[in-house]
């Protein structure tokens, strides 16, 4: 079945920590309602033993598996490696035939909540629907060098020296820009999502966040994965996407 015909969604997760949380809480969510969700990425991920993995190569054992778990990652791993690494691009595309949802981890950060892509960043599949960016609100008001991936590239984008603190509007430039989260994105419906809004001293951070993003045109989400709430409102972003 090329379910892909049938109005499966693929999108890529991009930008800072956070990006394999929320994608296993939008699997648990979608995959409750009955979606079938197959993970993958177009870098590396963490090899977790506990989940249920099939090699993208092995069509009928990732299928066996959604049937069982509601979900599937589907990569390449090497026994004893600590990553799972992407298929190969025409593999990856061809995931998309087996799942009402496909999920693509394209960038890395090494866990860290901040930071702008490399040249060779983010590996967006070209046929995906929506770019989710992702950034860790906890690293405001923190020094550049201890919070970032690359500190010494995001300061440069920011014009700033390395032991300066980030603050929000650097938050904002570097999701709006398309040297920053926007990168690569193209004509792909794109969304924000900030992690840890729960750590910020003022709600009003927050939402000078969400105000400046959408004066420059930027559909953004400020939550906390840890928060029912949050959690119900990205799940509500992200479902009333609509593909371009």
């Amino acid at each position: 079945m090329n379910r892909k015909e049938k109005g499966t969604l693929t999108a890529a997760f991009t930008g800072g920590g956070g990006k394999t949380s929320l994608i296993f809480y939008l699997v648990e969510k979608f995959s409750r309602q009955g979606k079938r969700v197959i993970v993958t990425t177009t870098t590396h991920m963490a090899w977790e033993e506990d989940r249920p993995f099939a090699d993208a190569e092995d069509t009928e054992e990732l299928c066996r598996l959604i049937e069982q778990y509601g979900y599937v990652i589907a990569a390449k791993h090497k026994a004893g490696q600590p990553k799972i690494s992407g298929p190969e691009p025409e593999t990856l595309k061809r995931l998309s035939g087996f799942c009402d949802l496909l999920l693509v981890e394209a960038d890395g950060a090494r866990r860290l909540p901040l930071k702008v892509p490399a040249v060779h960043e983010p590996v967006i599949p070209e046929f995906v629907d929506i770019v989710v960016g992702v950034t860790g609100l906890d690293c405001i008001g923190k020094k550049i060098c201890d919070i970032a991936h690359r500190p010494e590239d995001v300061a440069e984008f920011l014009r700033k020296k390395t032991d300066e603190p980030v603050m929000w509007e650097d938050v904002v430039k570097i999701a709006s820009s398309e040297n920053g989260l926007r990168k690569n994105v193209g004509e792909k419906s794109f969304l924000v999502y900030f992690n840890k809004a729960d750590v910020l001293e003022s709600s009003g951070v927050a939402e000078n966040i969400i105000k400046k993003c959408r004066e420059a045109g930027i559909e953004a989400v400020c939550g906390s994965l840890k928060k029912i709430m949050e959690r119900q409102e990205i799940c509500r972003k992200f479902h009333g996407i609509r593909r371009k």
